[in-house]
């Protein structure tokens, strides 16, 4: 072996050992986690801490697809009536975003940015909206084509409860989302 295969080498072993080290159990994560400007969580709950940073990959996916959704069904609902969308919805799912609105207006004390009411929509109402009969037949239909992408999504609503409530997902569950959102890409363009 030459000094540059050596040195190879080295470094190949030096990275895996770094990365070895920092899954054991209680090592600080690389990435710190700021309470403020002088308190790093990371030192004092690093297993916690690596669990976020794990966890907070398959947020950002959720975050980033429960947003298209959001958006997707208000372009197919504005195509069709631009100012009046709203009436569109299924008035069940009116309903609750009505009460969520309003207990929202009970908590001023709270820095809560104005919502317009589709931001107020999970991602299984946002299914429930598509999947409508009426909705599906005369607006969603031509765009999504098959139902069972929309199946396929709800699959992924547990995942996205877990995350939301804190929990972390096992990696299977991450590429799960990941293709669900590959396949929604590759029907209705973002």
């Amino acid at each position: 072996m030459n000094g540059s295969d050596r040195l190879a080498n080295f470094i190949m072993i030096g990275r895996t050992t770094q990365r070895l080290v920092g899954q054991l159990p209680g090592t600080v994560p690389r990435a710190p986690l700021m309470l403020s400007e002088s308190f790093d969580l990371s030192e004092v709950l690093p297993d916690e801490t690596r669990e976020a940073v794990s966890a907070s990959e398959t947020f950002k996916l959720f975050f980033v697809f429960e947003n298209y959704l959001r958006d997707f069904v208000l372009t197919v609902l504005s195509d069709v009536d631009k100012d009046n969308w709203w009436d569109l919805i299924p008035q069940h799912l009116r309903d609750e975003v009505k009460k969520i609105e309003e207990t929202e207006g009970k908590k001023k004390w709270m820095n809560v940015d104005a919502r317009g009411k589709l931001a107020l929509l999970t991602l299984p109402q946002l299914v429930l909206i598509m999947e409508d009969n009426a909705l599906w037949k005369a607006h969603f239909e031509q765009q999504v084509l098959d139902k069972q992408l929309l199946q396929h999504t709800r699959f992924i609503v547990h995942t996205r409860n877990t995350v939301c409530h804190m929990s972390t997902v096992t990696v299977e569950e991450h590429e799960r989302v990941k293709q669900v959102m590959r396949d929604w890409f590759r029907v209705v363009a973002p």
